[in-house]
């Protein structure tokens, strides 16, 4: 569908209509005239290539600095878990740069600029619920599958290939659709500031910005980068908020404070209610129901998204726009319209028709009218008010549609592989607190702001409008008035940030799916094979010498002596590596001088490790398919730029489209009775469900299906219910019905084997007892949040707290300042600490091993080990076909 426009250019200040018009420009459907880029296109590309090498090589170097001092060697395991020990405080970085997207800085943004204040609520709070929830998935996760990769090798080792092949699709999907997210608002934002080429701009971030250090350094260096980029992001946070709330401002009175960016919202609850709205002989007095005056008319304004925050709770006020401090509200008008006769093209979409009589106002093919107020007032609704039925619905819609972008993406599965087991439910609870600071900060500072700016004498209330703020231009427009070219630049360098972390990983994340779950399993299944034959040669040999599930310390060496004569090991391990394996035996010998079988292999293959190619092919594999997702992502963008999909609709679709996969994922680790067959029934009914609620909704409310009736409020409320809910209970449903009897969770990691490293030992408070624990914190902490967040908040607020005060404006304002602000240097300071103390513990064991290696593998007990091969096994002909194929 195609438009046409009449503009005129202005040389100085926005573009206006033109009181006569000389020409036409054919715009596509979603589009409106662009506005002058405020930073030169040189900035773009200075920060998308520049900044990109820049923190590539600066990752890079952290990642090699690492390697250096500490020994760390990269394998496959290394590449795509980071060791499996990292802390709360960087696990907590990592998880508030995966979830700050640029629809968080963006679209959080475009909410408050529609609704108010209770837009940057409903959107960090329905978004901050999921990362509190997974901490229960995270923890159960190290207790229960610690050697998992993906959490689709979770289903291949309890469902088999089918349900393993369905959740795939959805995860690869959930990936598809936060690249698409990142990409397509960064790409809008980055051509708005700078003039650059979207196209260019979302095909290069992926490649320059994200892929090499990926590449290089695997899952670590992606959690190095996301620290840096999350204090960059903060930081930059606290700079606009300072901006907007405490600042000087300017002439116009509608920033510098509290008090004025109020001031600005209530002059534009105004101008919308009592200026850009008029009788129908206002709009057309030449009309035979009219009396033919133009005395009697008014001169009706422009005011964009009326209807977005017309059922808001609002105060009565006198036709001299004078506040009688009486409470109003304007509800749906049950049936008829509001406007004296039909005006055609006489309105246009940013002017709404009044009664003649009575508060009644029609708003596109919606009318509403007033109560509470006299007859001689008019309700105003107003920004300042948790009392808004749209910040509810898009706060429904956007806790149900984010579970899915959170529990369905493989990047937060991994972020809970990679962190220790007592750091994950810290880490995870921590970083859902304080990433609730950054929509809710920005959205409270830029989308405010962008409203009350619609008022600003230099500009026109159209300066942001639906169309541009639906594309995520918020706070670019506000930020390039408030602070100019260095707002705009500061703006583009956290956009930048924000792009970068998540997208770095979502391609580790599809890569390890397509390394592990689809190359490994599917495509080279004899590596898989050799390493299940190995497994099987060690049960055997280890079966003289376990007694209850251990074996002792002492007969370590017997072990390895029954190994080497059947042939386990196919070269001469280095003395290194053997001084390593007797440190690992030592760490996990308990006081009795016993070490469970478990352990006791787990230590033995990152000696074998290098004994054969399975992990250098599975590192190779790794490396080269970031490579690919990366590549795709940029022509992921291009694609969904050149059909014209908006930000805004791909935000609130993919819910539909992904939401289903939640509670069958969900199940797959925390139900041990969980049915295989259910549970992909559950992803794909809930699909099937979720699409029909949707299309259904739609067609009920507007009489037809299509791409605008799809993209209303309830349609896609419906379709998100319908898919999150329909495959819960579907799966759910059917598990209870028909549970699976014969699985244990102890299978799991017996069936996801380690490739080439071992797990961290674990402490004294990572013990059964003590993880067992810290479900019940997890669970009791992310309920009790989920309830303050969802409930015991906003709810009261909503019923019964009517329209903010300055006062109470002013405290909503510092609340959101401090919990930035302690936000900040929790996200900033804790990551460092933690990484500091445990890089000085890790040089004590690299030196211990080091001087074990030079004196000899020397366990505790006095024995020391050795692994001496005479001759090398040579090589299979199936092995060599294996090693010729990669």
């Amino acid at each position: 569908a195609q438009s046409l426009v009449s503009i005129s250019v202005s040389e100085s200040g926005p573009r206006k209509m033109a009181s006569t018009i000389t020409s036409c420009i054919v715009y596509e459907r979603g589009q409106e005239p662009v506005k002058d880029a405020v930073l030169d296109e040189a900035w773009g590309w200075f920060v998308v290539v520049g900044f990109g090498v820049f923190f590539t090589v600066f990752t890079m170097w952290l990642t090699r600095f690492e390697t250096n001092t500490l020994g760390t060697a990269m394998s496959s395991e290394q590449f795509n878990t980071a060791g499996r020990n990292i802390g709360a405080g960087l696990t907590a970085a990592v998880i508030v740069s995966q979830w700050t997207w640029a629809a968080t800085l963006l679209m959080s943004s475009n909410m408050g600029w529609r609704v108010g204040v209770s837009g940057p609520f409903w959107y960090a709070s329905g978004a901050t619920v999921q990362i509190l929830l997974f901490a229960v998935l995270a923890i159960q996760v190290k207790r229960r599958a610690s050697h998992m990769h993906t959490f689709m090798e979770i289903v291949k080792a309890r469902f088999g290939t089918v349900t393993h092949c369905i959740m795939i699709v959805f995860a690869l999907m959930a990936n598809m659709i936060v690249t698409a997210m990142l990409l397509l608002g960064g790409a809008a934002t980055i051509s708005d500031l700078t003039g650059m080429s979207k196209l260019w701009a979302a095909f290069l971030i992926p490649l320059l910005s994200c892929w090499i250090y990926t590449m290089y350094g695997g899952l670590k260096a992606t959690f190095f980068a996301s620290y840096v980029h999350t204090s960059v992001i903060f930081l930059m946070l606290i700079v606009f908020t300072f901006s907007v709330y405490a600042s000087s401002g300017d002439s116009s009175g509608l920033y510098g404070s509290p008090d004025k960016v109020y001031s600005g919202l209530q002059k534009a609850s105004l101008h919308g209610f009592l200026t850009s709205t008029g009788r129908a002989c206002d709009f057309d007095p030449s009309n035979s129901l009219c009396d033919g005056s133009t005395s009697t008319t008014k001169s009706v304004g422009n005011f964009s998204a009326l209807d977005s925050f017309i059922e808001n709770d609002g105060t009565c006020f006198t036709a001299d726009k004078r506040e009688t401090g009486k409470a109003c509200k304007f509800q749906p008008k049950s049936s008829g319209t509001c406007c004296a006769f039909d005006l055609g093209k006489k309105i246009t979409s940013t002017q709404y028709c009044r009664a003649d009589k009575g508060d009644c106002v029609d708003v596109g093919a919606k009318s509403y009218e007033s109560t509470g107020c006299n007859a001689d007032e008019q309700c105003v609704p107003s920004f300042l008010t948790m009392g808004s039925p749209s910040g509810l619905l898009f706060g429904i819609t956007n806790i149900v549609g984010n579970f899915g972008t959170v529990f369905v993406d493989q990047s937060y599965w991994q972020s809970a592989v990679a962190a220790k087991p007592k750091s994950a439910v810290l880490g995870f609870l921590i970083g859902g607190m304080v990433w609730f600071a950054v929509p809710f900060c920005m959205a409270t500072t830029t989308g405010l702001a962008g409203r009350a700016l619609t008022m600003h004498p230099e500009l026109t209330p159209l300066y942001i409008t639906a169309t541009s703020s639906g594309q995520g231009l918020t706070p670019a427009r506000v930020l390039a008035k408030i602070l100019g070219s260095g707002g705009a630049f500061i703006l583009l360098l956290q956009l930048f940030m924000a792009i970068t972390s998540t997208g770095s990983a979502e391609i580790i994340a599809v890569s390890s799916i397509l390394t592990y779950d689809i190359y490994y399993t599917y495509l080279n299944p004899e590596l898989k094979t050799r390493r299940e034959n190995l497994r099987a040669s060690f049960s055997t040999a280890v079966a003289a010498f376990e007694v209850a599930g251990k074996v002792a310390s002492d007969k370590v060496q017997h072990v390895l002596n029954a190994l080497m004569a059947a042939n386990f090991f196919e070269k001469a391990v280095p003395a290194r590596e053997v001084a390593a394996f007797a440190t690992a035996i030592d760490s996990f010998t308990d006081t009795d001088g016993q070490i469970s079988t478990t352990d006791l292999y787990a230590c033995l293959n990152r000696a074998v490790s290098s004994n054969n190619v399975e992990g250098q092919i599975l590192l190779r594999v790794s490396k080269f398919f970031t490579a690919i997702f990366a590549i795709f992502m940029g022509f992921l963008a291009v694609f969904l730029q050149t059909l014209g999909f908006s930000l805004g609709w791909v935000y609130m679709s993919m819910g539909v489209i992904i939401g289903s996969a939640v509670g069958p994922a969900s199940l797959t680790i925390l139900m041990e009775r969980a049915n295989g067959i259910f549970i992909g029934a559950g992803a794909v009914g809930g699909l099937v469900l979720g699409l029909l609620g949707w299309l259904v909704k739609a067609h009920v409310d507007n009489g037809s299906i299509s791409c605008d009736t799809l993209g209303q409020d309830w349609p896609w409320v419906v379709g998100n219910l319908c898919a999150i809910l329909g495959g819960l209970l579907i799966s759910l449903v059917g598990s209870l019905a028909f549970p699976d009897t014969t699985f244990k969770w102890s299978m799991l990691n017996e069936r996801i084997p380690l490739v080439d490293d071992i797990e961290p030992a674990k402490d004294n408070d990572e013990t059964d007892e003590k993880l067992s624990r810290q479900v019940k914190i997890a669970v009791v902490a992310s309920v009790v949040l989920t309830f303050v967040l969802l409930v015991l908040w906003p709810l009261p607020m909503h019923g019964a707290a009517g329209v903010f005060g300055k006062g109470g404006f002013t405290t909503w304002v510092a609340l959101e300042i401090i919990w930035a602000l302690v936000g900040g240097i929790v996200i900033i300071v804790l990551p460092v600490w933690e990484t500091v103390r445990a890089f000085v513990q890790a040089k004590k064991n690299v030196e211990t091993i080091t001087q074990k290696a030079d004196a000899s593998a020397t366990l505790k007990n006095g024995i020391t080990l050795t692994i001496d091969i005479v001759a090398e096994k040579p090589a299979t002909a199936k092995e060599k076909s294996v090693a010729v194929d990669i």
